[in-house]
């Protein structure tokens, strides 16, 4: 019950925002906006209708769902733990009687569910006044890209707070972090979706959890993982929030010990 408070209080003081909703919905599909055209453009300039198994109209959509994933996903960066250790307030979290990893973890899903429903269910539905997007056909794909994308959002946590608790023991936490979450747009598929890359780096990006936090769940929507291909998806995505949140935990558990001897 507790969990459910928090993330309904989260969900609730994301709402008080709408200024600032507004502002970042507008931005997201201008943006969003500008690199289809980008793709329409590239695609028709080399007079392709399909590029590594993507048509003009599914390399419209993965710009559509990486846009409408900003928000959800805070690709572009989450620095609310961080800010915690440097000032110290993290000593007044940590007399809480509450798992820190799961306080945090149910705040940000509050904060994930209303900027689905306020940045990227609206993108998505501008997109399409606009553009000809692909959609799932069934509700089988719904359901699979729906799993999905909850293990997408379980990865980012993780990994976020991961970057986060790097400040235990940096004094420049927030340039390592720059440096982490530009790896995610990098690397993820946010920019371009990974088969467009060299087969070299694709073999060496699907290492990485990256991936599996945009990639897997546009590659699902857009029908190009079917079969046992789905379910290894899923599968990898379950293997990547497991193991994240292992590392997220210690990390955060040595952080914390670190702090202690040090008498703070």
């Amino acid at each position: 019950m507790l969990h459910l408070a928090l993330a309904q209080t989260s969900f609730k003081r994301m709402v008080s925002y709408r200024a600032a909703t507004l502002a970042g919905l507008v931005t997201n599909f201008f943006f969003g906006a500008m690199r289809a055209y980008i793709f329409i453009a590239l695609y028709r300039g080399a007079g392709k209708t399909v590029v590594a198994g993507y048509s003009i109209e599914d390399a419209v959509t993965y710009t559509a769902l990486t846009q409408a994933a900003i928000a959800p996903l805070l690709l572009f960066g989450w620095w609310d733990v961080m800010r915690t250790i440097q000032s110290g307030d993290i000593a007044s979290d940590l007399t809480k009687p509450i798992d820190y990893y799961s306080f945090w973890l149910a705040r940000d899903l509050g904060r994930a569910l209303h900027d689905v429903l306020a940045r990227g269910v609206p993108i998505l539905l501008a997109y399409s006044l606009v553009f000809d997007i692909v959609w799932p056909g069934s509700a089988a794909a719904w359901a699979g890209f729906g799993v999905s994308a909850l293990l997408a959002l379980l990865i980012s946590f993780s990994w976020r707070f991961v970057v986060n608790v790097s400040a235990f023991w940096s004094t420049d936490a927030f340039g390592l972090g720059r440096v982490a979450y530009m790896s995610v747009l990098l690397l993820s598929g946010f920019l371009v979706p990974v088969a467009f890359f060299p087969d070299w780096l694709q073999g060496l990006v699907r290492l990485l959890p990256f991936p599996a936090m945009v990639n897997t769940p546009i590659e699902l929507w857009l029908g190009m993982l079917t079969g046992r291909e789905l379910a290894a998806a899923l599968l990898v995505q379950t293997a990547w929030v497991v193991g994240l949140a292992a590392l997220a935990r210690f990390a955060y558990g040595r952080g914390v010990a670190r702090l202690a001897v040090q008498g703070g």
